[in-house]
């Protein structure tokens, strides 16, 4: 019985929408500095993971890279559990690296950023969803820079 539930389950994701399964909205909650050196900058950066599904999403993990303003910022991964409720949502907190040569790019177009709303765009992977498959995500929101 538990393979015939296992094999439905692996169906949806694969149809992602045949059987009414649809993909999470993954969207930008906050980004915050951590630990830097001269070549390497790093940030927390924590997504809000949105299940529209009747069931909860298990991952073993995600991928994702990270665009401001048009700009790579950088990228992250974590092996870490993410289980995000049935028609809920969770807050997943990762950390990103970028270069020197990006974070100064970055800072250049903060600057010059209209009311400090910043277009961002996330791009990644959920990784072993349910233990099954991977489902990937991309989305395009708007941030507002935290106020000094």
């Amino acid at each position: 019985m538990k393979w015939i539930a296992t094999a439905l389950l692996l169906l949806s994701l694969a149809g992602c929408g045949s059987m009414g399964l649809k993909k999470p909205e993954v969207s930008l909650s906050n980004i915050e500095p951590g630990s830097s050196t001269l070549f390497e900058q790093n940030f927390a950066v924590t997504l809000r993971v949105a299940n529209p599904n009747p069931i909860p999403l298990n991952a073993s993990g995600v991928d994702f890279e990270l665009m401001l303003g048009g700009e790579k910022l950088g990228g992250g991964s974590s092996q870490q559990a993410v289980s995000i409720p049935s028609r809920g949502e969770g807050m997943v907190t990762l950390q990103v690296h970028t270069s020197l040569a990006a974070w100064i790019r970055q800072l250049a177009n903060w600057r010059q950023l209209p009311g400090g709303k910043l277009n961002y765009e996330l791009r990644g992977q959920l990784h072993g969803l349910n233990g099954l498959a991977d489902l990937p995500f991309n989305n395009k929101g708007e941030w507002q820079l935290p106020q000094r």
